[in-house]
């Protein structure tokens, strides 16, 4: 199965905060195998730029540490996979991880910096 994985990054390293990474690194998987990747500069932080933005760059999936509920439903509403609550380390590493199966996930939901969403 292929699949377009949307990472929030910054500096090589997944971001925790999904509205407001300052990147977004696309990682093409093909047969189970990173084929490319690309990071491209995240639009403006306003409400639903980022799962529009993702979707626009025919993402099928996002790996990222926590979001609100409004990205969820966006993302969903979107057809795009959500895997949240990734640790914030490496991209190559957190790929690795996910690529094996090995991957720990945490709390994907957003308590902090997150009052000002309308959820």
């Amino acid at each position: 199965m292929n699949q377009k994985i949307a990472i929030p990054t910054c500096e090589g390293k997944l971001w925790q905060h999904f509205g407001k990474a300052p990147q977004v690194t696309f990682v093409t998987i093909e047969n189970g195998k990173v084929k490319d990747s690309v990071v491209m500069q995240a639009p403006e932080h306003e409400h639903g730029a980022m799962p529009k933005f993702i979707a626009a760059q025919g993402a099928t999936d996002v790996l990222c540490g926590g979001l609100g509920q409004g990205a969820v439903n966006m993302l969903q509403q979107l057809g795009i996979k959500i895997h949240g609550g990734a640790p914030a380390i490496a991209i190559e590493e957190v790929l690795t991880q996910y690529l094996n199966g090995t991957i720990v996930y945490g709390d994907s939901s957003c308590h902090h910096h997150c009052h000002h969403h309308e959820e």
